[in-house]
């Protein structure tokens, strides 16, 4: 265990972590074990520069940035592109078919894309709509389209993705912009991207995608066949995690929720017995967060988390058996607390940004993966005081 001068040492005297783990550097810092089990070099992030880029390893580590800042550590679930051809849209490939009186389509290596490479965006002229090909999907299930578009004159249009029955409208202006939306395939799975404007929309699209289920995860720029982007995993465990575990303790996360995703997510989960660990998600809807016992009830919740955007939250536990726990986020006045039996023995891992009931990220069913950035971890083996907690999250 590292002592309080080697504390102060390595953070400063103002702060007394005995584990800090800062993302935002762009690497993975040597408690933390990252894996994701690609054979290829598929998975993408968003660089410093804005742009759209692949891995240069199958395995590697990816760091989100937005507006040119580092957001920290990717973490997502795994996920397939449906969509043929998403990369490189052209009649020609297979990806795609196009209707509509007028409709017409240029070389497909019109533009400059969102992944900053000349030539890989492929323009469109719409008079009506285009249609994707029929996709792998599942009748009655919902799934995320989304594509990367933007204008190619100093206009803007109104386009939707269109169900036949459904839609949802998009602005397409001159910038690069990804657009989203849920759909539900109540026949053959297969839908438009619909012009509801008059006249002529001059457009390019690069990296469209079809995904199962509400949300849509980072780009996986598919070819001629549909392609699966892993998890991403990240875990500190067995002695690495064992060493610093104590009672009391305290834990400060920096984290983003919101951009990549729907429904309960997991930002952090720890154990000190395998069924009694401590597990902090924040929900999509009402955005809530809160600290939760290894059978998913609730011990200590706020709503005051930022649907999107930077969180920061910070969880303690007491000596005492059961244990009291406190939570703060992002600087509200109100701590509050609950208390749970989070065992006795000392805890073997840590995982980060996924759920887990047995030390192996992913591996708890109640809620899913954080789907958006982890910026920094602090590990205290200490009980902070309330005013400390409402200070670290402000």
């Amino acid at each position: 265990m590292y002592t309080s001068m080697m504390r102060k040492a390595l953070f400063g005297s103002g702060d007394t972590a005995t584990l800090s783990l800062d993302f935002s550097a762009g690497t993975v810092p040597t408690a933390v074990t990252f894996t994701r089990a690609d054979s290829t070099a598929r998975a993408t992030y968003i660089d410093a520069n804005g742009y759209v880029k692949t891995v240069t390893a199958a395995g590697d580590a990816r760091f989100d940035y937005t507006g040119g800042v580092a957001k920290g550590l990717l973490i997502e679930q795994s996920a397939i592109n449906l969509l043929l051809n998403g990369k490189r849209i052209h009649v020609s490939l297979g990806g795609w078919f196009f209707g509509g009186s007028g409709t017409t389509v240029t070389t497909p290596d019109y533009s400059t894309g969102p992944d900053g490479v000349s030539s890989s965006a492929t323009r469109l002229q719409l008079s009506q709509n285009c249609s994707l090909k029929q996709v792998a999907g599942t009748i009655n299930t919902n799934h995320t389209a989304s594509v990367w578009a933007k204008s190619n004159d100093s206009n803007s249009y109104n386009l939707a993705f269109w169900t036949g029955s459904t839609g949802s409208a998009k602005v397409i202006t001159p910038q690069w912009q990804r657009f989203e939306s849920v759909i539900n395939f109540s026949a053959t799975p297969a839908f438009d991207f619909y012009k509801n404007d008059a006249g002529i929309c001059d457009i390019s699209v690069w990296g469209a995608q079809v995904e199962l289920g509400s949300n849509a995860t980072s780009t996986i720029p598919t070819v001629a066949s549909s392609l699966t982007r892993l998890a991403d995993d990240a875990v500190i465990s067995s002695t690495a995690w064992t060493g610093l575990y104590s009672k009391p303790g305290t834990i400060v996360v920096e984290y983003y929720r919101g951009e990549y995703g729907a429904g309960d997510r997991s930002v952090l989960a720890i154990d000190t017995a395998i069924t009694k660990h401590i597990h902090l998600k924040h929900a999509n809807g009402s955005a809530a967060s809160g600290i939760y016992n290894s059978a998913g009830s609730g011990v200590a919740n706020k709503a005051a988390g930022n649907a999107s955007g930077l969180n920061k939250a910070c969880f303690s536990w007491s000596s005492a058996n059961p244990s009291t726990i406190k939570y703060a986020l992002n600087g509200n006045a109100t701590v509050v607390s609950g208390s749970s039996d989070i065992g006795a023995t000392l805890g073997t891992w840590m995982t980060i940004g996924s759920a887990s009931t047995t030390g192996v990220s992913g591996s708890g069913t109640w809620e899913g993966y954080l789907n958006n950035c982890i910026k920094s971890v602090k590990y205290y083996s200490e009980l902070l005081s309330d005013a400390d907690m409402i200070a670290k999250t402000t």
